[in-house]
């Protein structure tokens, strides 16, 4: 059985190593590269302001004061801008879920820590990202790269969550293959709720129950014998 957890987390800091290789790479560049952080700024407030269709490559020139060319050197269109400062968004949110989750010691708080902050800063954000959502329903395919990278960092961490409920012995002893599809499971369940606080117009009945939601994804709501 240890021979087994061993490849398991042998597999998972593979793939995390990875996810971090690459994630580190491209926040190397923005920290570098001050009209690559220029433009993303840029493109954010144009936006907000005045939505994602509306806005042009031209726009955000103008805005950051540069010419096109200067800004087809970094993105080719505005989805990849798009995709880039969603990116950079998703990883803030995750940095800000994590160190807030690793205040707290058993794994069930743990889960419940990092959910909660998740979609606390969605609905605080709501007005934010308000502005994309017509973009999003009409154009599903303008966030699909930036979903299939959530995906795959999140069912990286619910592995490795697990994996410390197991050490712990706060979760039984599961397989490969069960640990695998609780982590798809239930980051299936958690981009469901996602969507609905972003897509939906009642985030504020959410609001006040989210350790509720995370408590019920992690352990269900039947009562204990």
């Amino acid at each position: 059985m240890f021979e087994i957890w061993d490849r398991i987390v042998v597999n998972l800091n593979c793939f995390k190593n990875r996810l971090k290789m690459s994630n580190s790479l491209n926040e190397e560049v923005a920290s570098v590269d001050p009209v690559r952080k220029e433009i993303l700024t840029g493109a954010r407030e144009l936006f907000i302001h005045f939505g994602f269709k509306k806005t042009t490559m031209e726009d955000i020139a103008k805005k950051i004061g540069k010419s096109k060319s200067s800004l087809y050197y970094y993105f080719k269109t505005k989805e990849e801008i798009f995709e880039a400062m969603a990116l950079e968004d998703m990883d803030q949110q995750h940095r800000i879920a994590v160190e807030i989750m690793n205040k707290e010691e058993s794994v069930q708080d743990r889960f419940r820590a990092f959910v909660v902050s998740l979609f606390t800063h969605l609905i605080l954000n709501k007005q934010e990202y308000s502005v994309f959502k017509a973009e999003v329903m009409e154009n599903p395919f303008l966030i699909m790269n930036i979903t299939e990278k959530r995906n795959a960092y999140m069912e990286v961490f619910l592995k490795e969550l697990v994996l410390y409920g197991i050490r712990r012995s706060e979760i039984r002893e599961l397989s490969h293959e069960e640990i695998d599809i609780w982590a798809k499971a239930i980051n299936v369940s958690l981009k469901a709720i996602g969507s609905r606080l972003f897509l939906g117009n009642d985030q504020e009945k959410f609001k006040d129950h989210l350790a509720f939601i995370a408590d019920s994804l992690f352990i269900g709501i039947t009562k204990k014998l």
